[in-house]
């Protein structure tokens, strides 16, 4: 509980949300590494191609236990990161809204896949 200052000038402290901030980064961080795990067994080349790691990792990633990606999630700092650059992503945003955004990034990775296949 915070404590109210007697000083009307004075304004009371503010919650730390690091400690929430920490727990949707290993969030973030867990649905992350099981969505690579799962799209690696299932599918190697695809996990390579949207997942944007090597396939050692992702062989790695294959025979990761729940307990392992628990605690690489648990490391504290963001795990991944976008592929794309921020400025494409801004643009996208400005001019086309959040659904048409995700449309956008499908197209690119379908095309991509269909190069990647032989």
């Amino acid at each position: 509980m915070t404590d109210i200052p007697s000083d009307p000038g004075v304004r009371p402290d503010r919650p730390d949300p690091s400690p929430h901030l920490d727990c949707e980064v290993d969030t973030l961080n867990l649905m992350w590494l099981l969505g690579a795990r799962e799209l690696a067994r299932s599918d190697a080349e695809k996990a390579v191609l949207v997942y944007g790691l090597d396939p050692e990792v992702l062989d790695i990633l294959r025979h990761a236990s729940l307990a392992m990606l628990r605690e690489l999630a648990a490391s504290g700092v963001l795990l991944f990161r976008p592929r794309f650059r921020v400025c494409w992503l801004q643009d996208r945003l400005r001019t086309t809204g959040p659904s048409a955004l995700g449309l956008g990034l499908q197209v690119i990775l379908l095309a991509a896949e269909e190069v990647a296949q032989p």
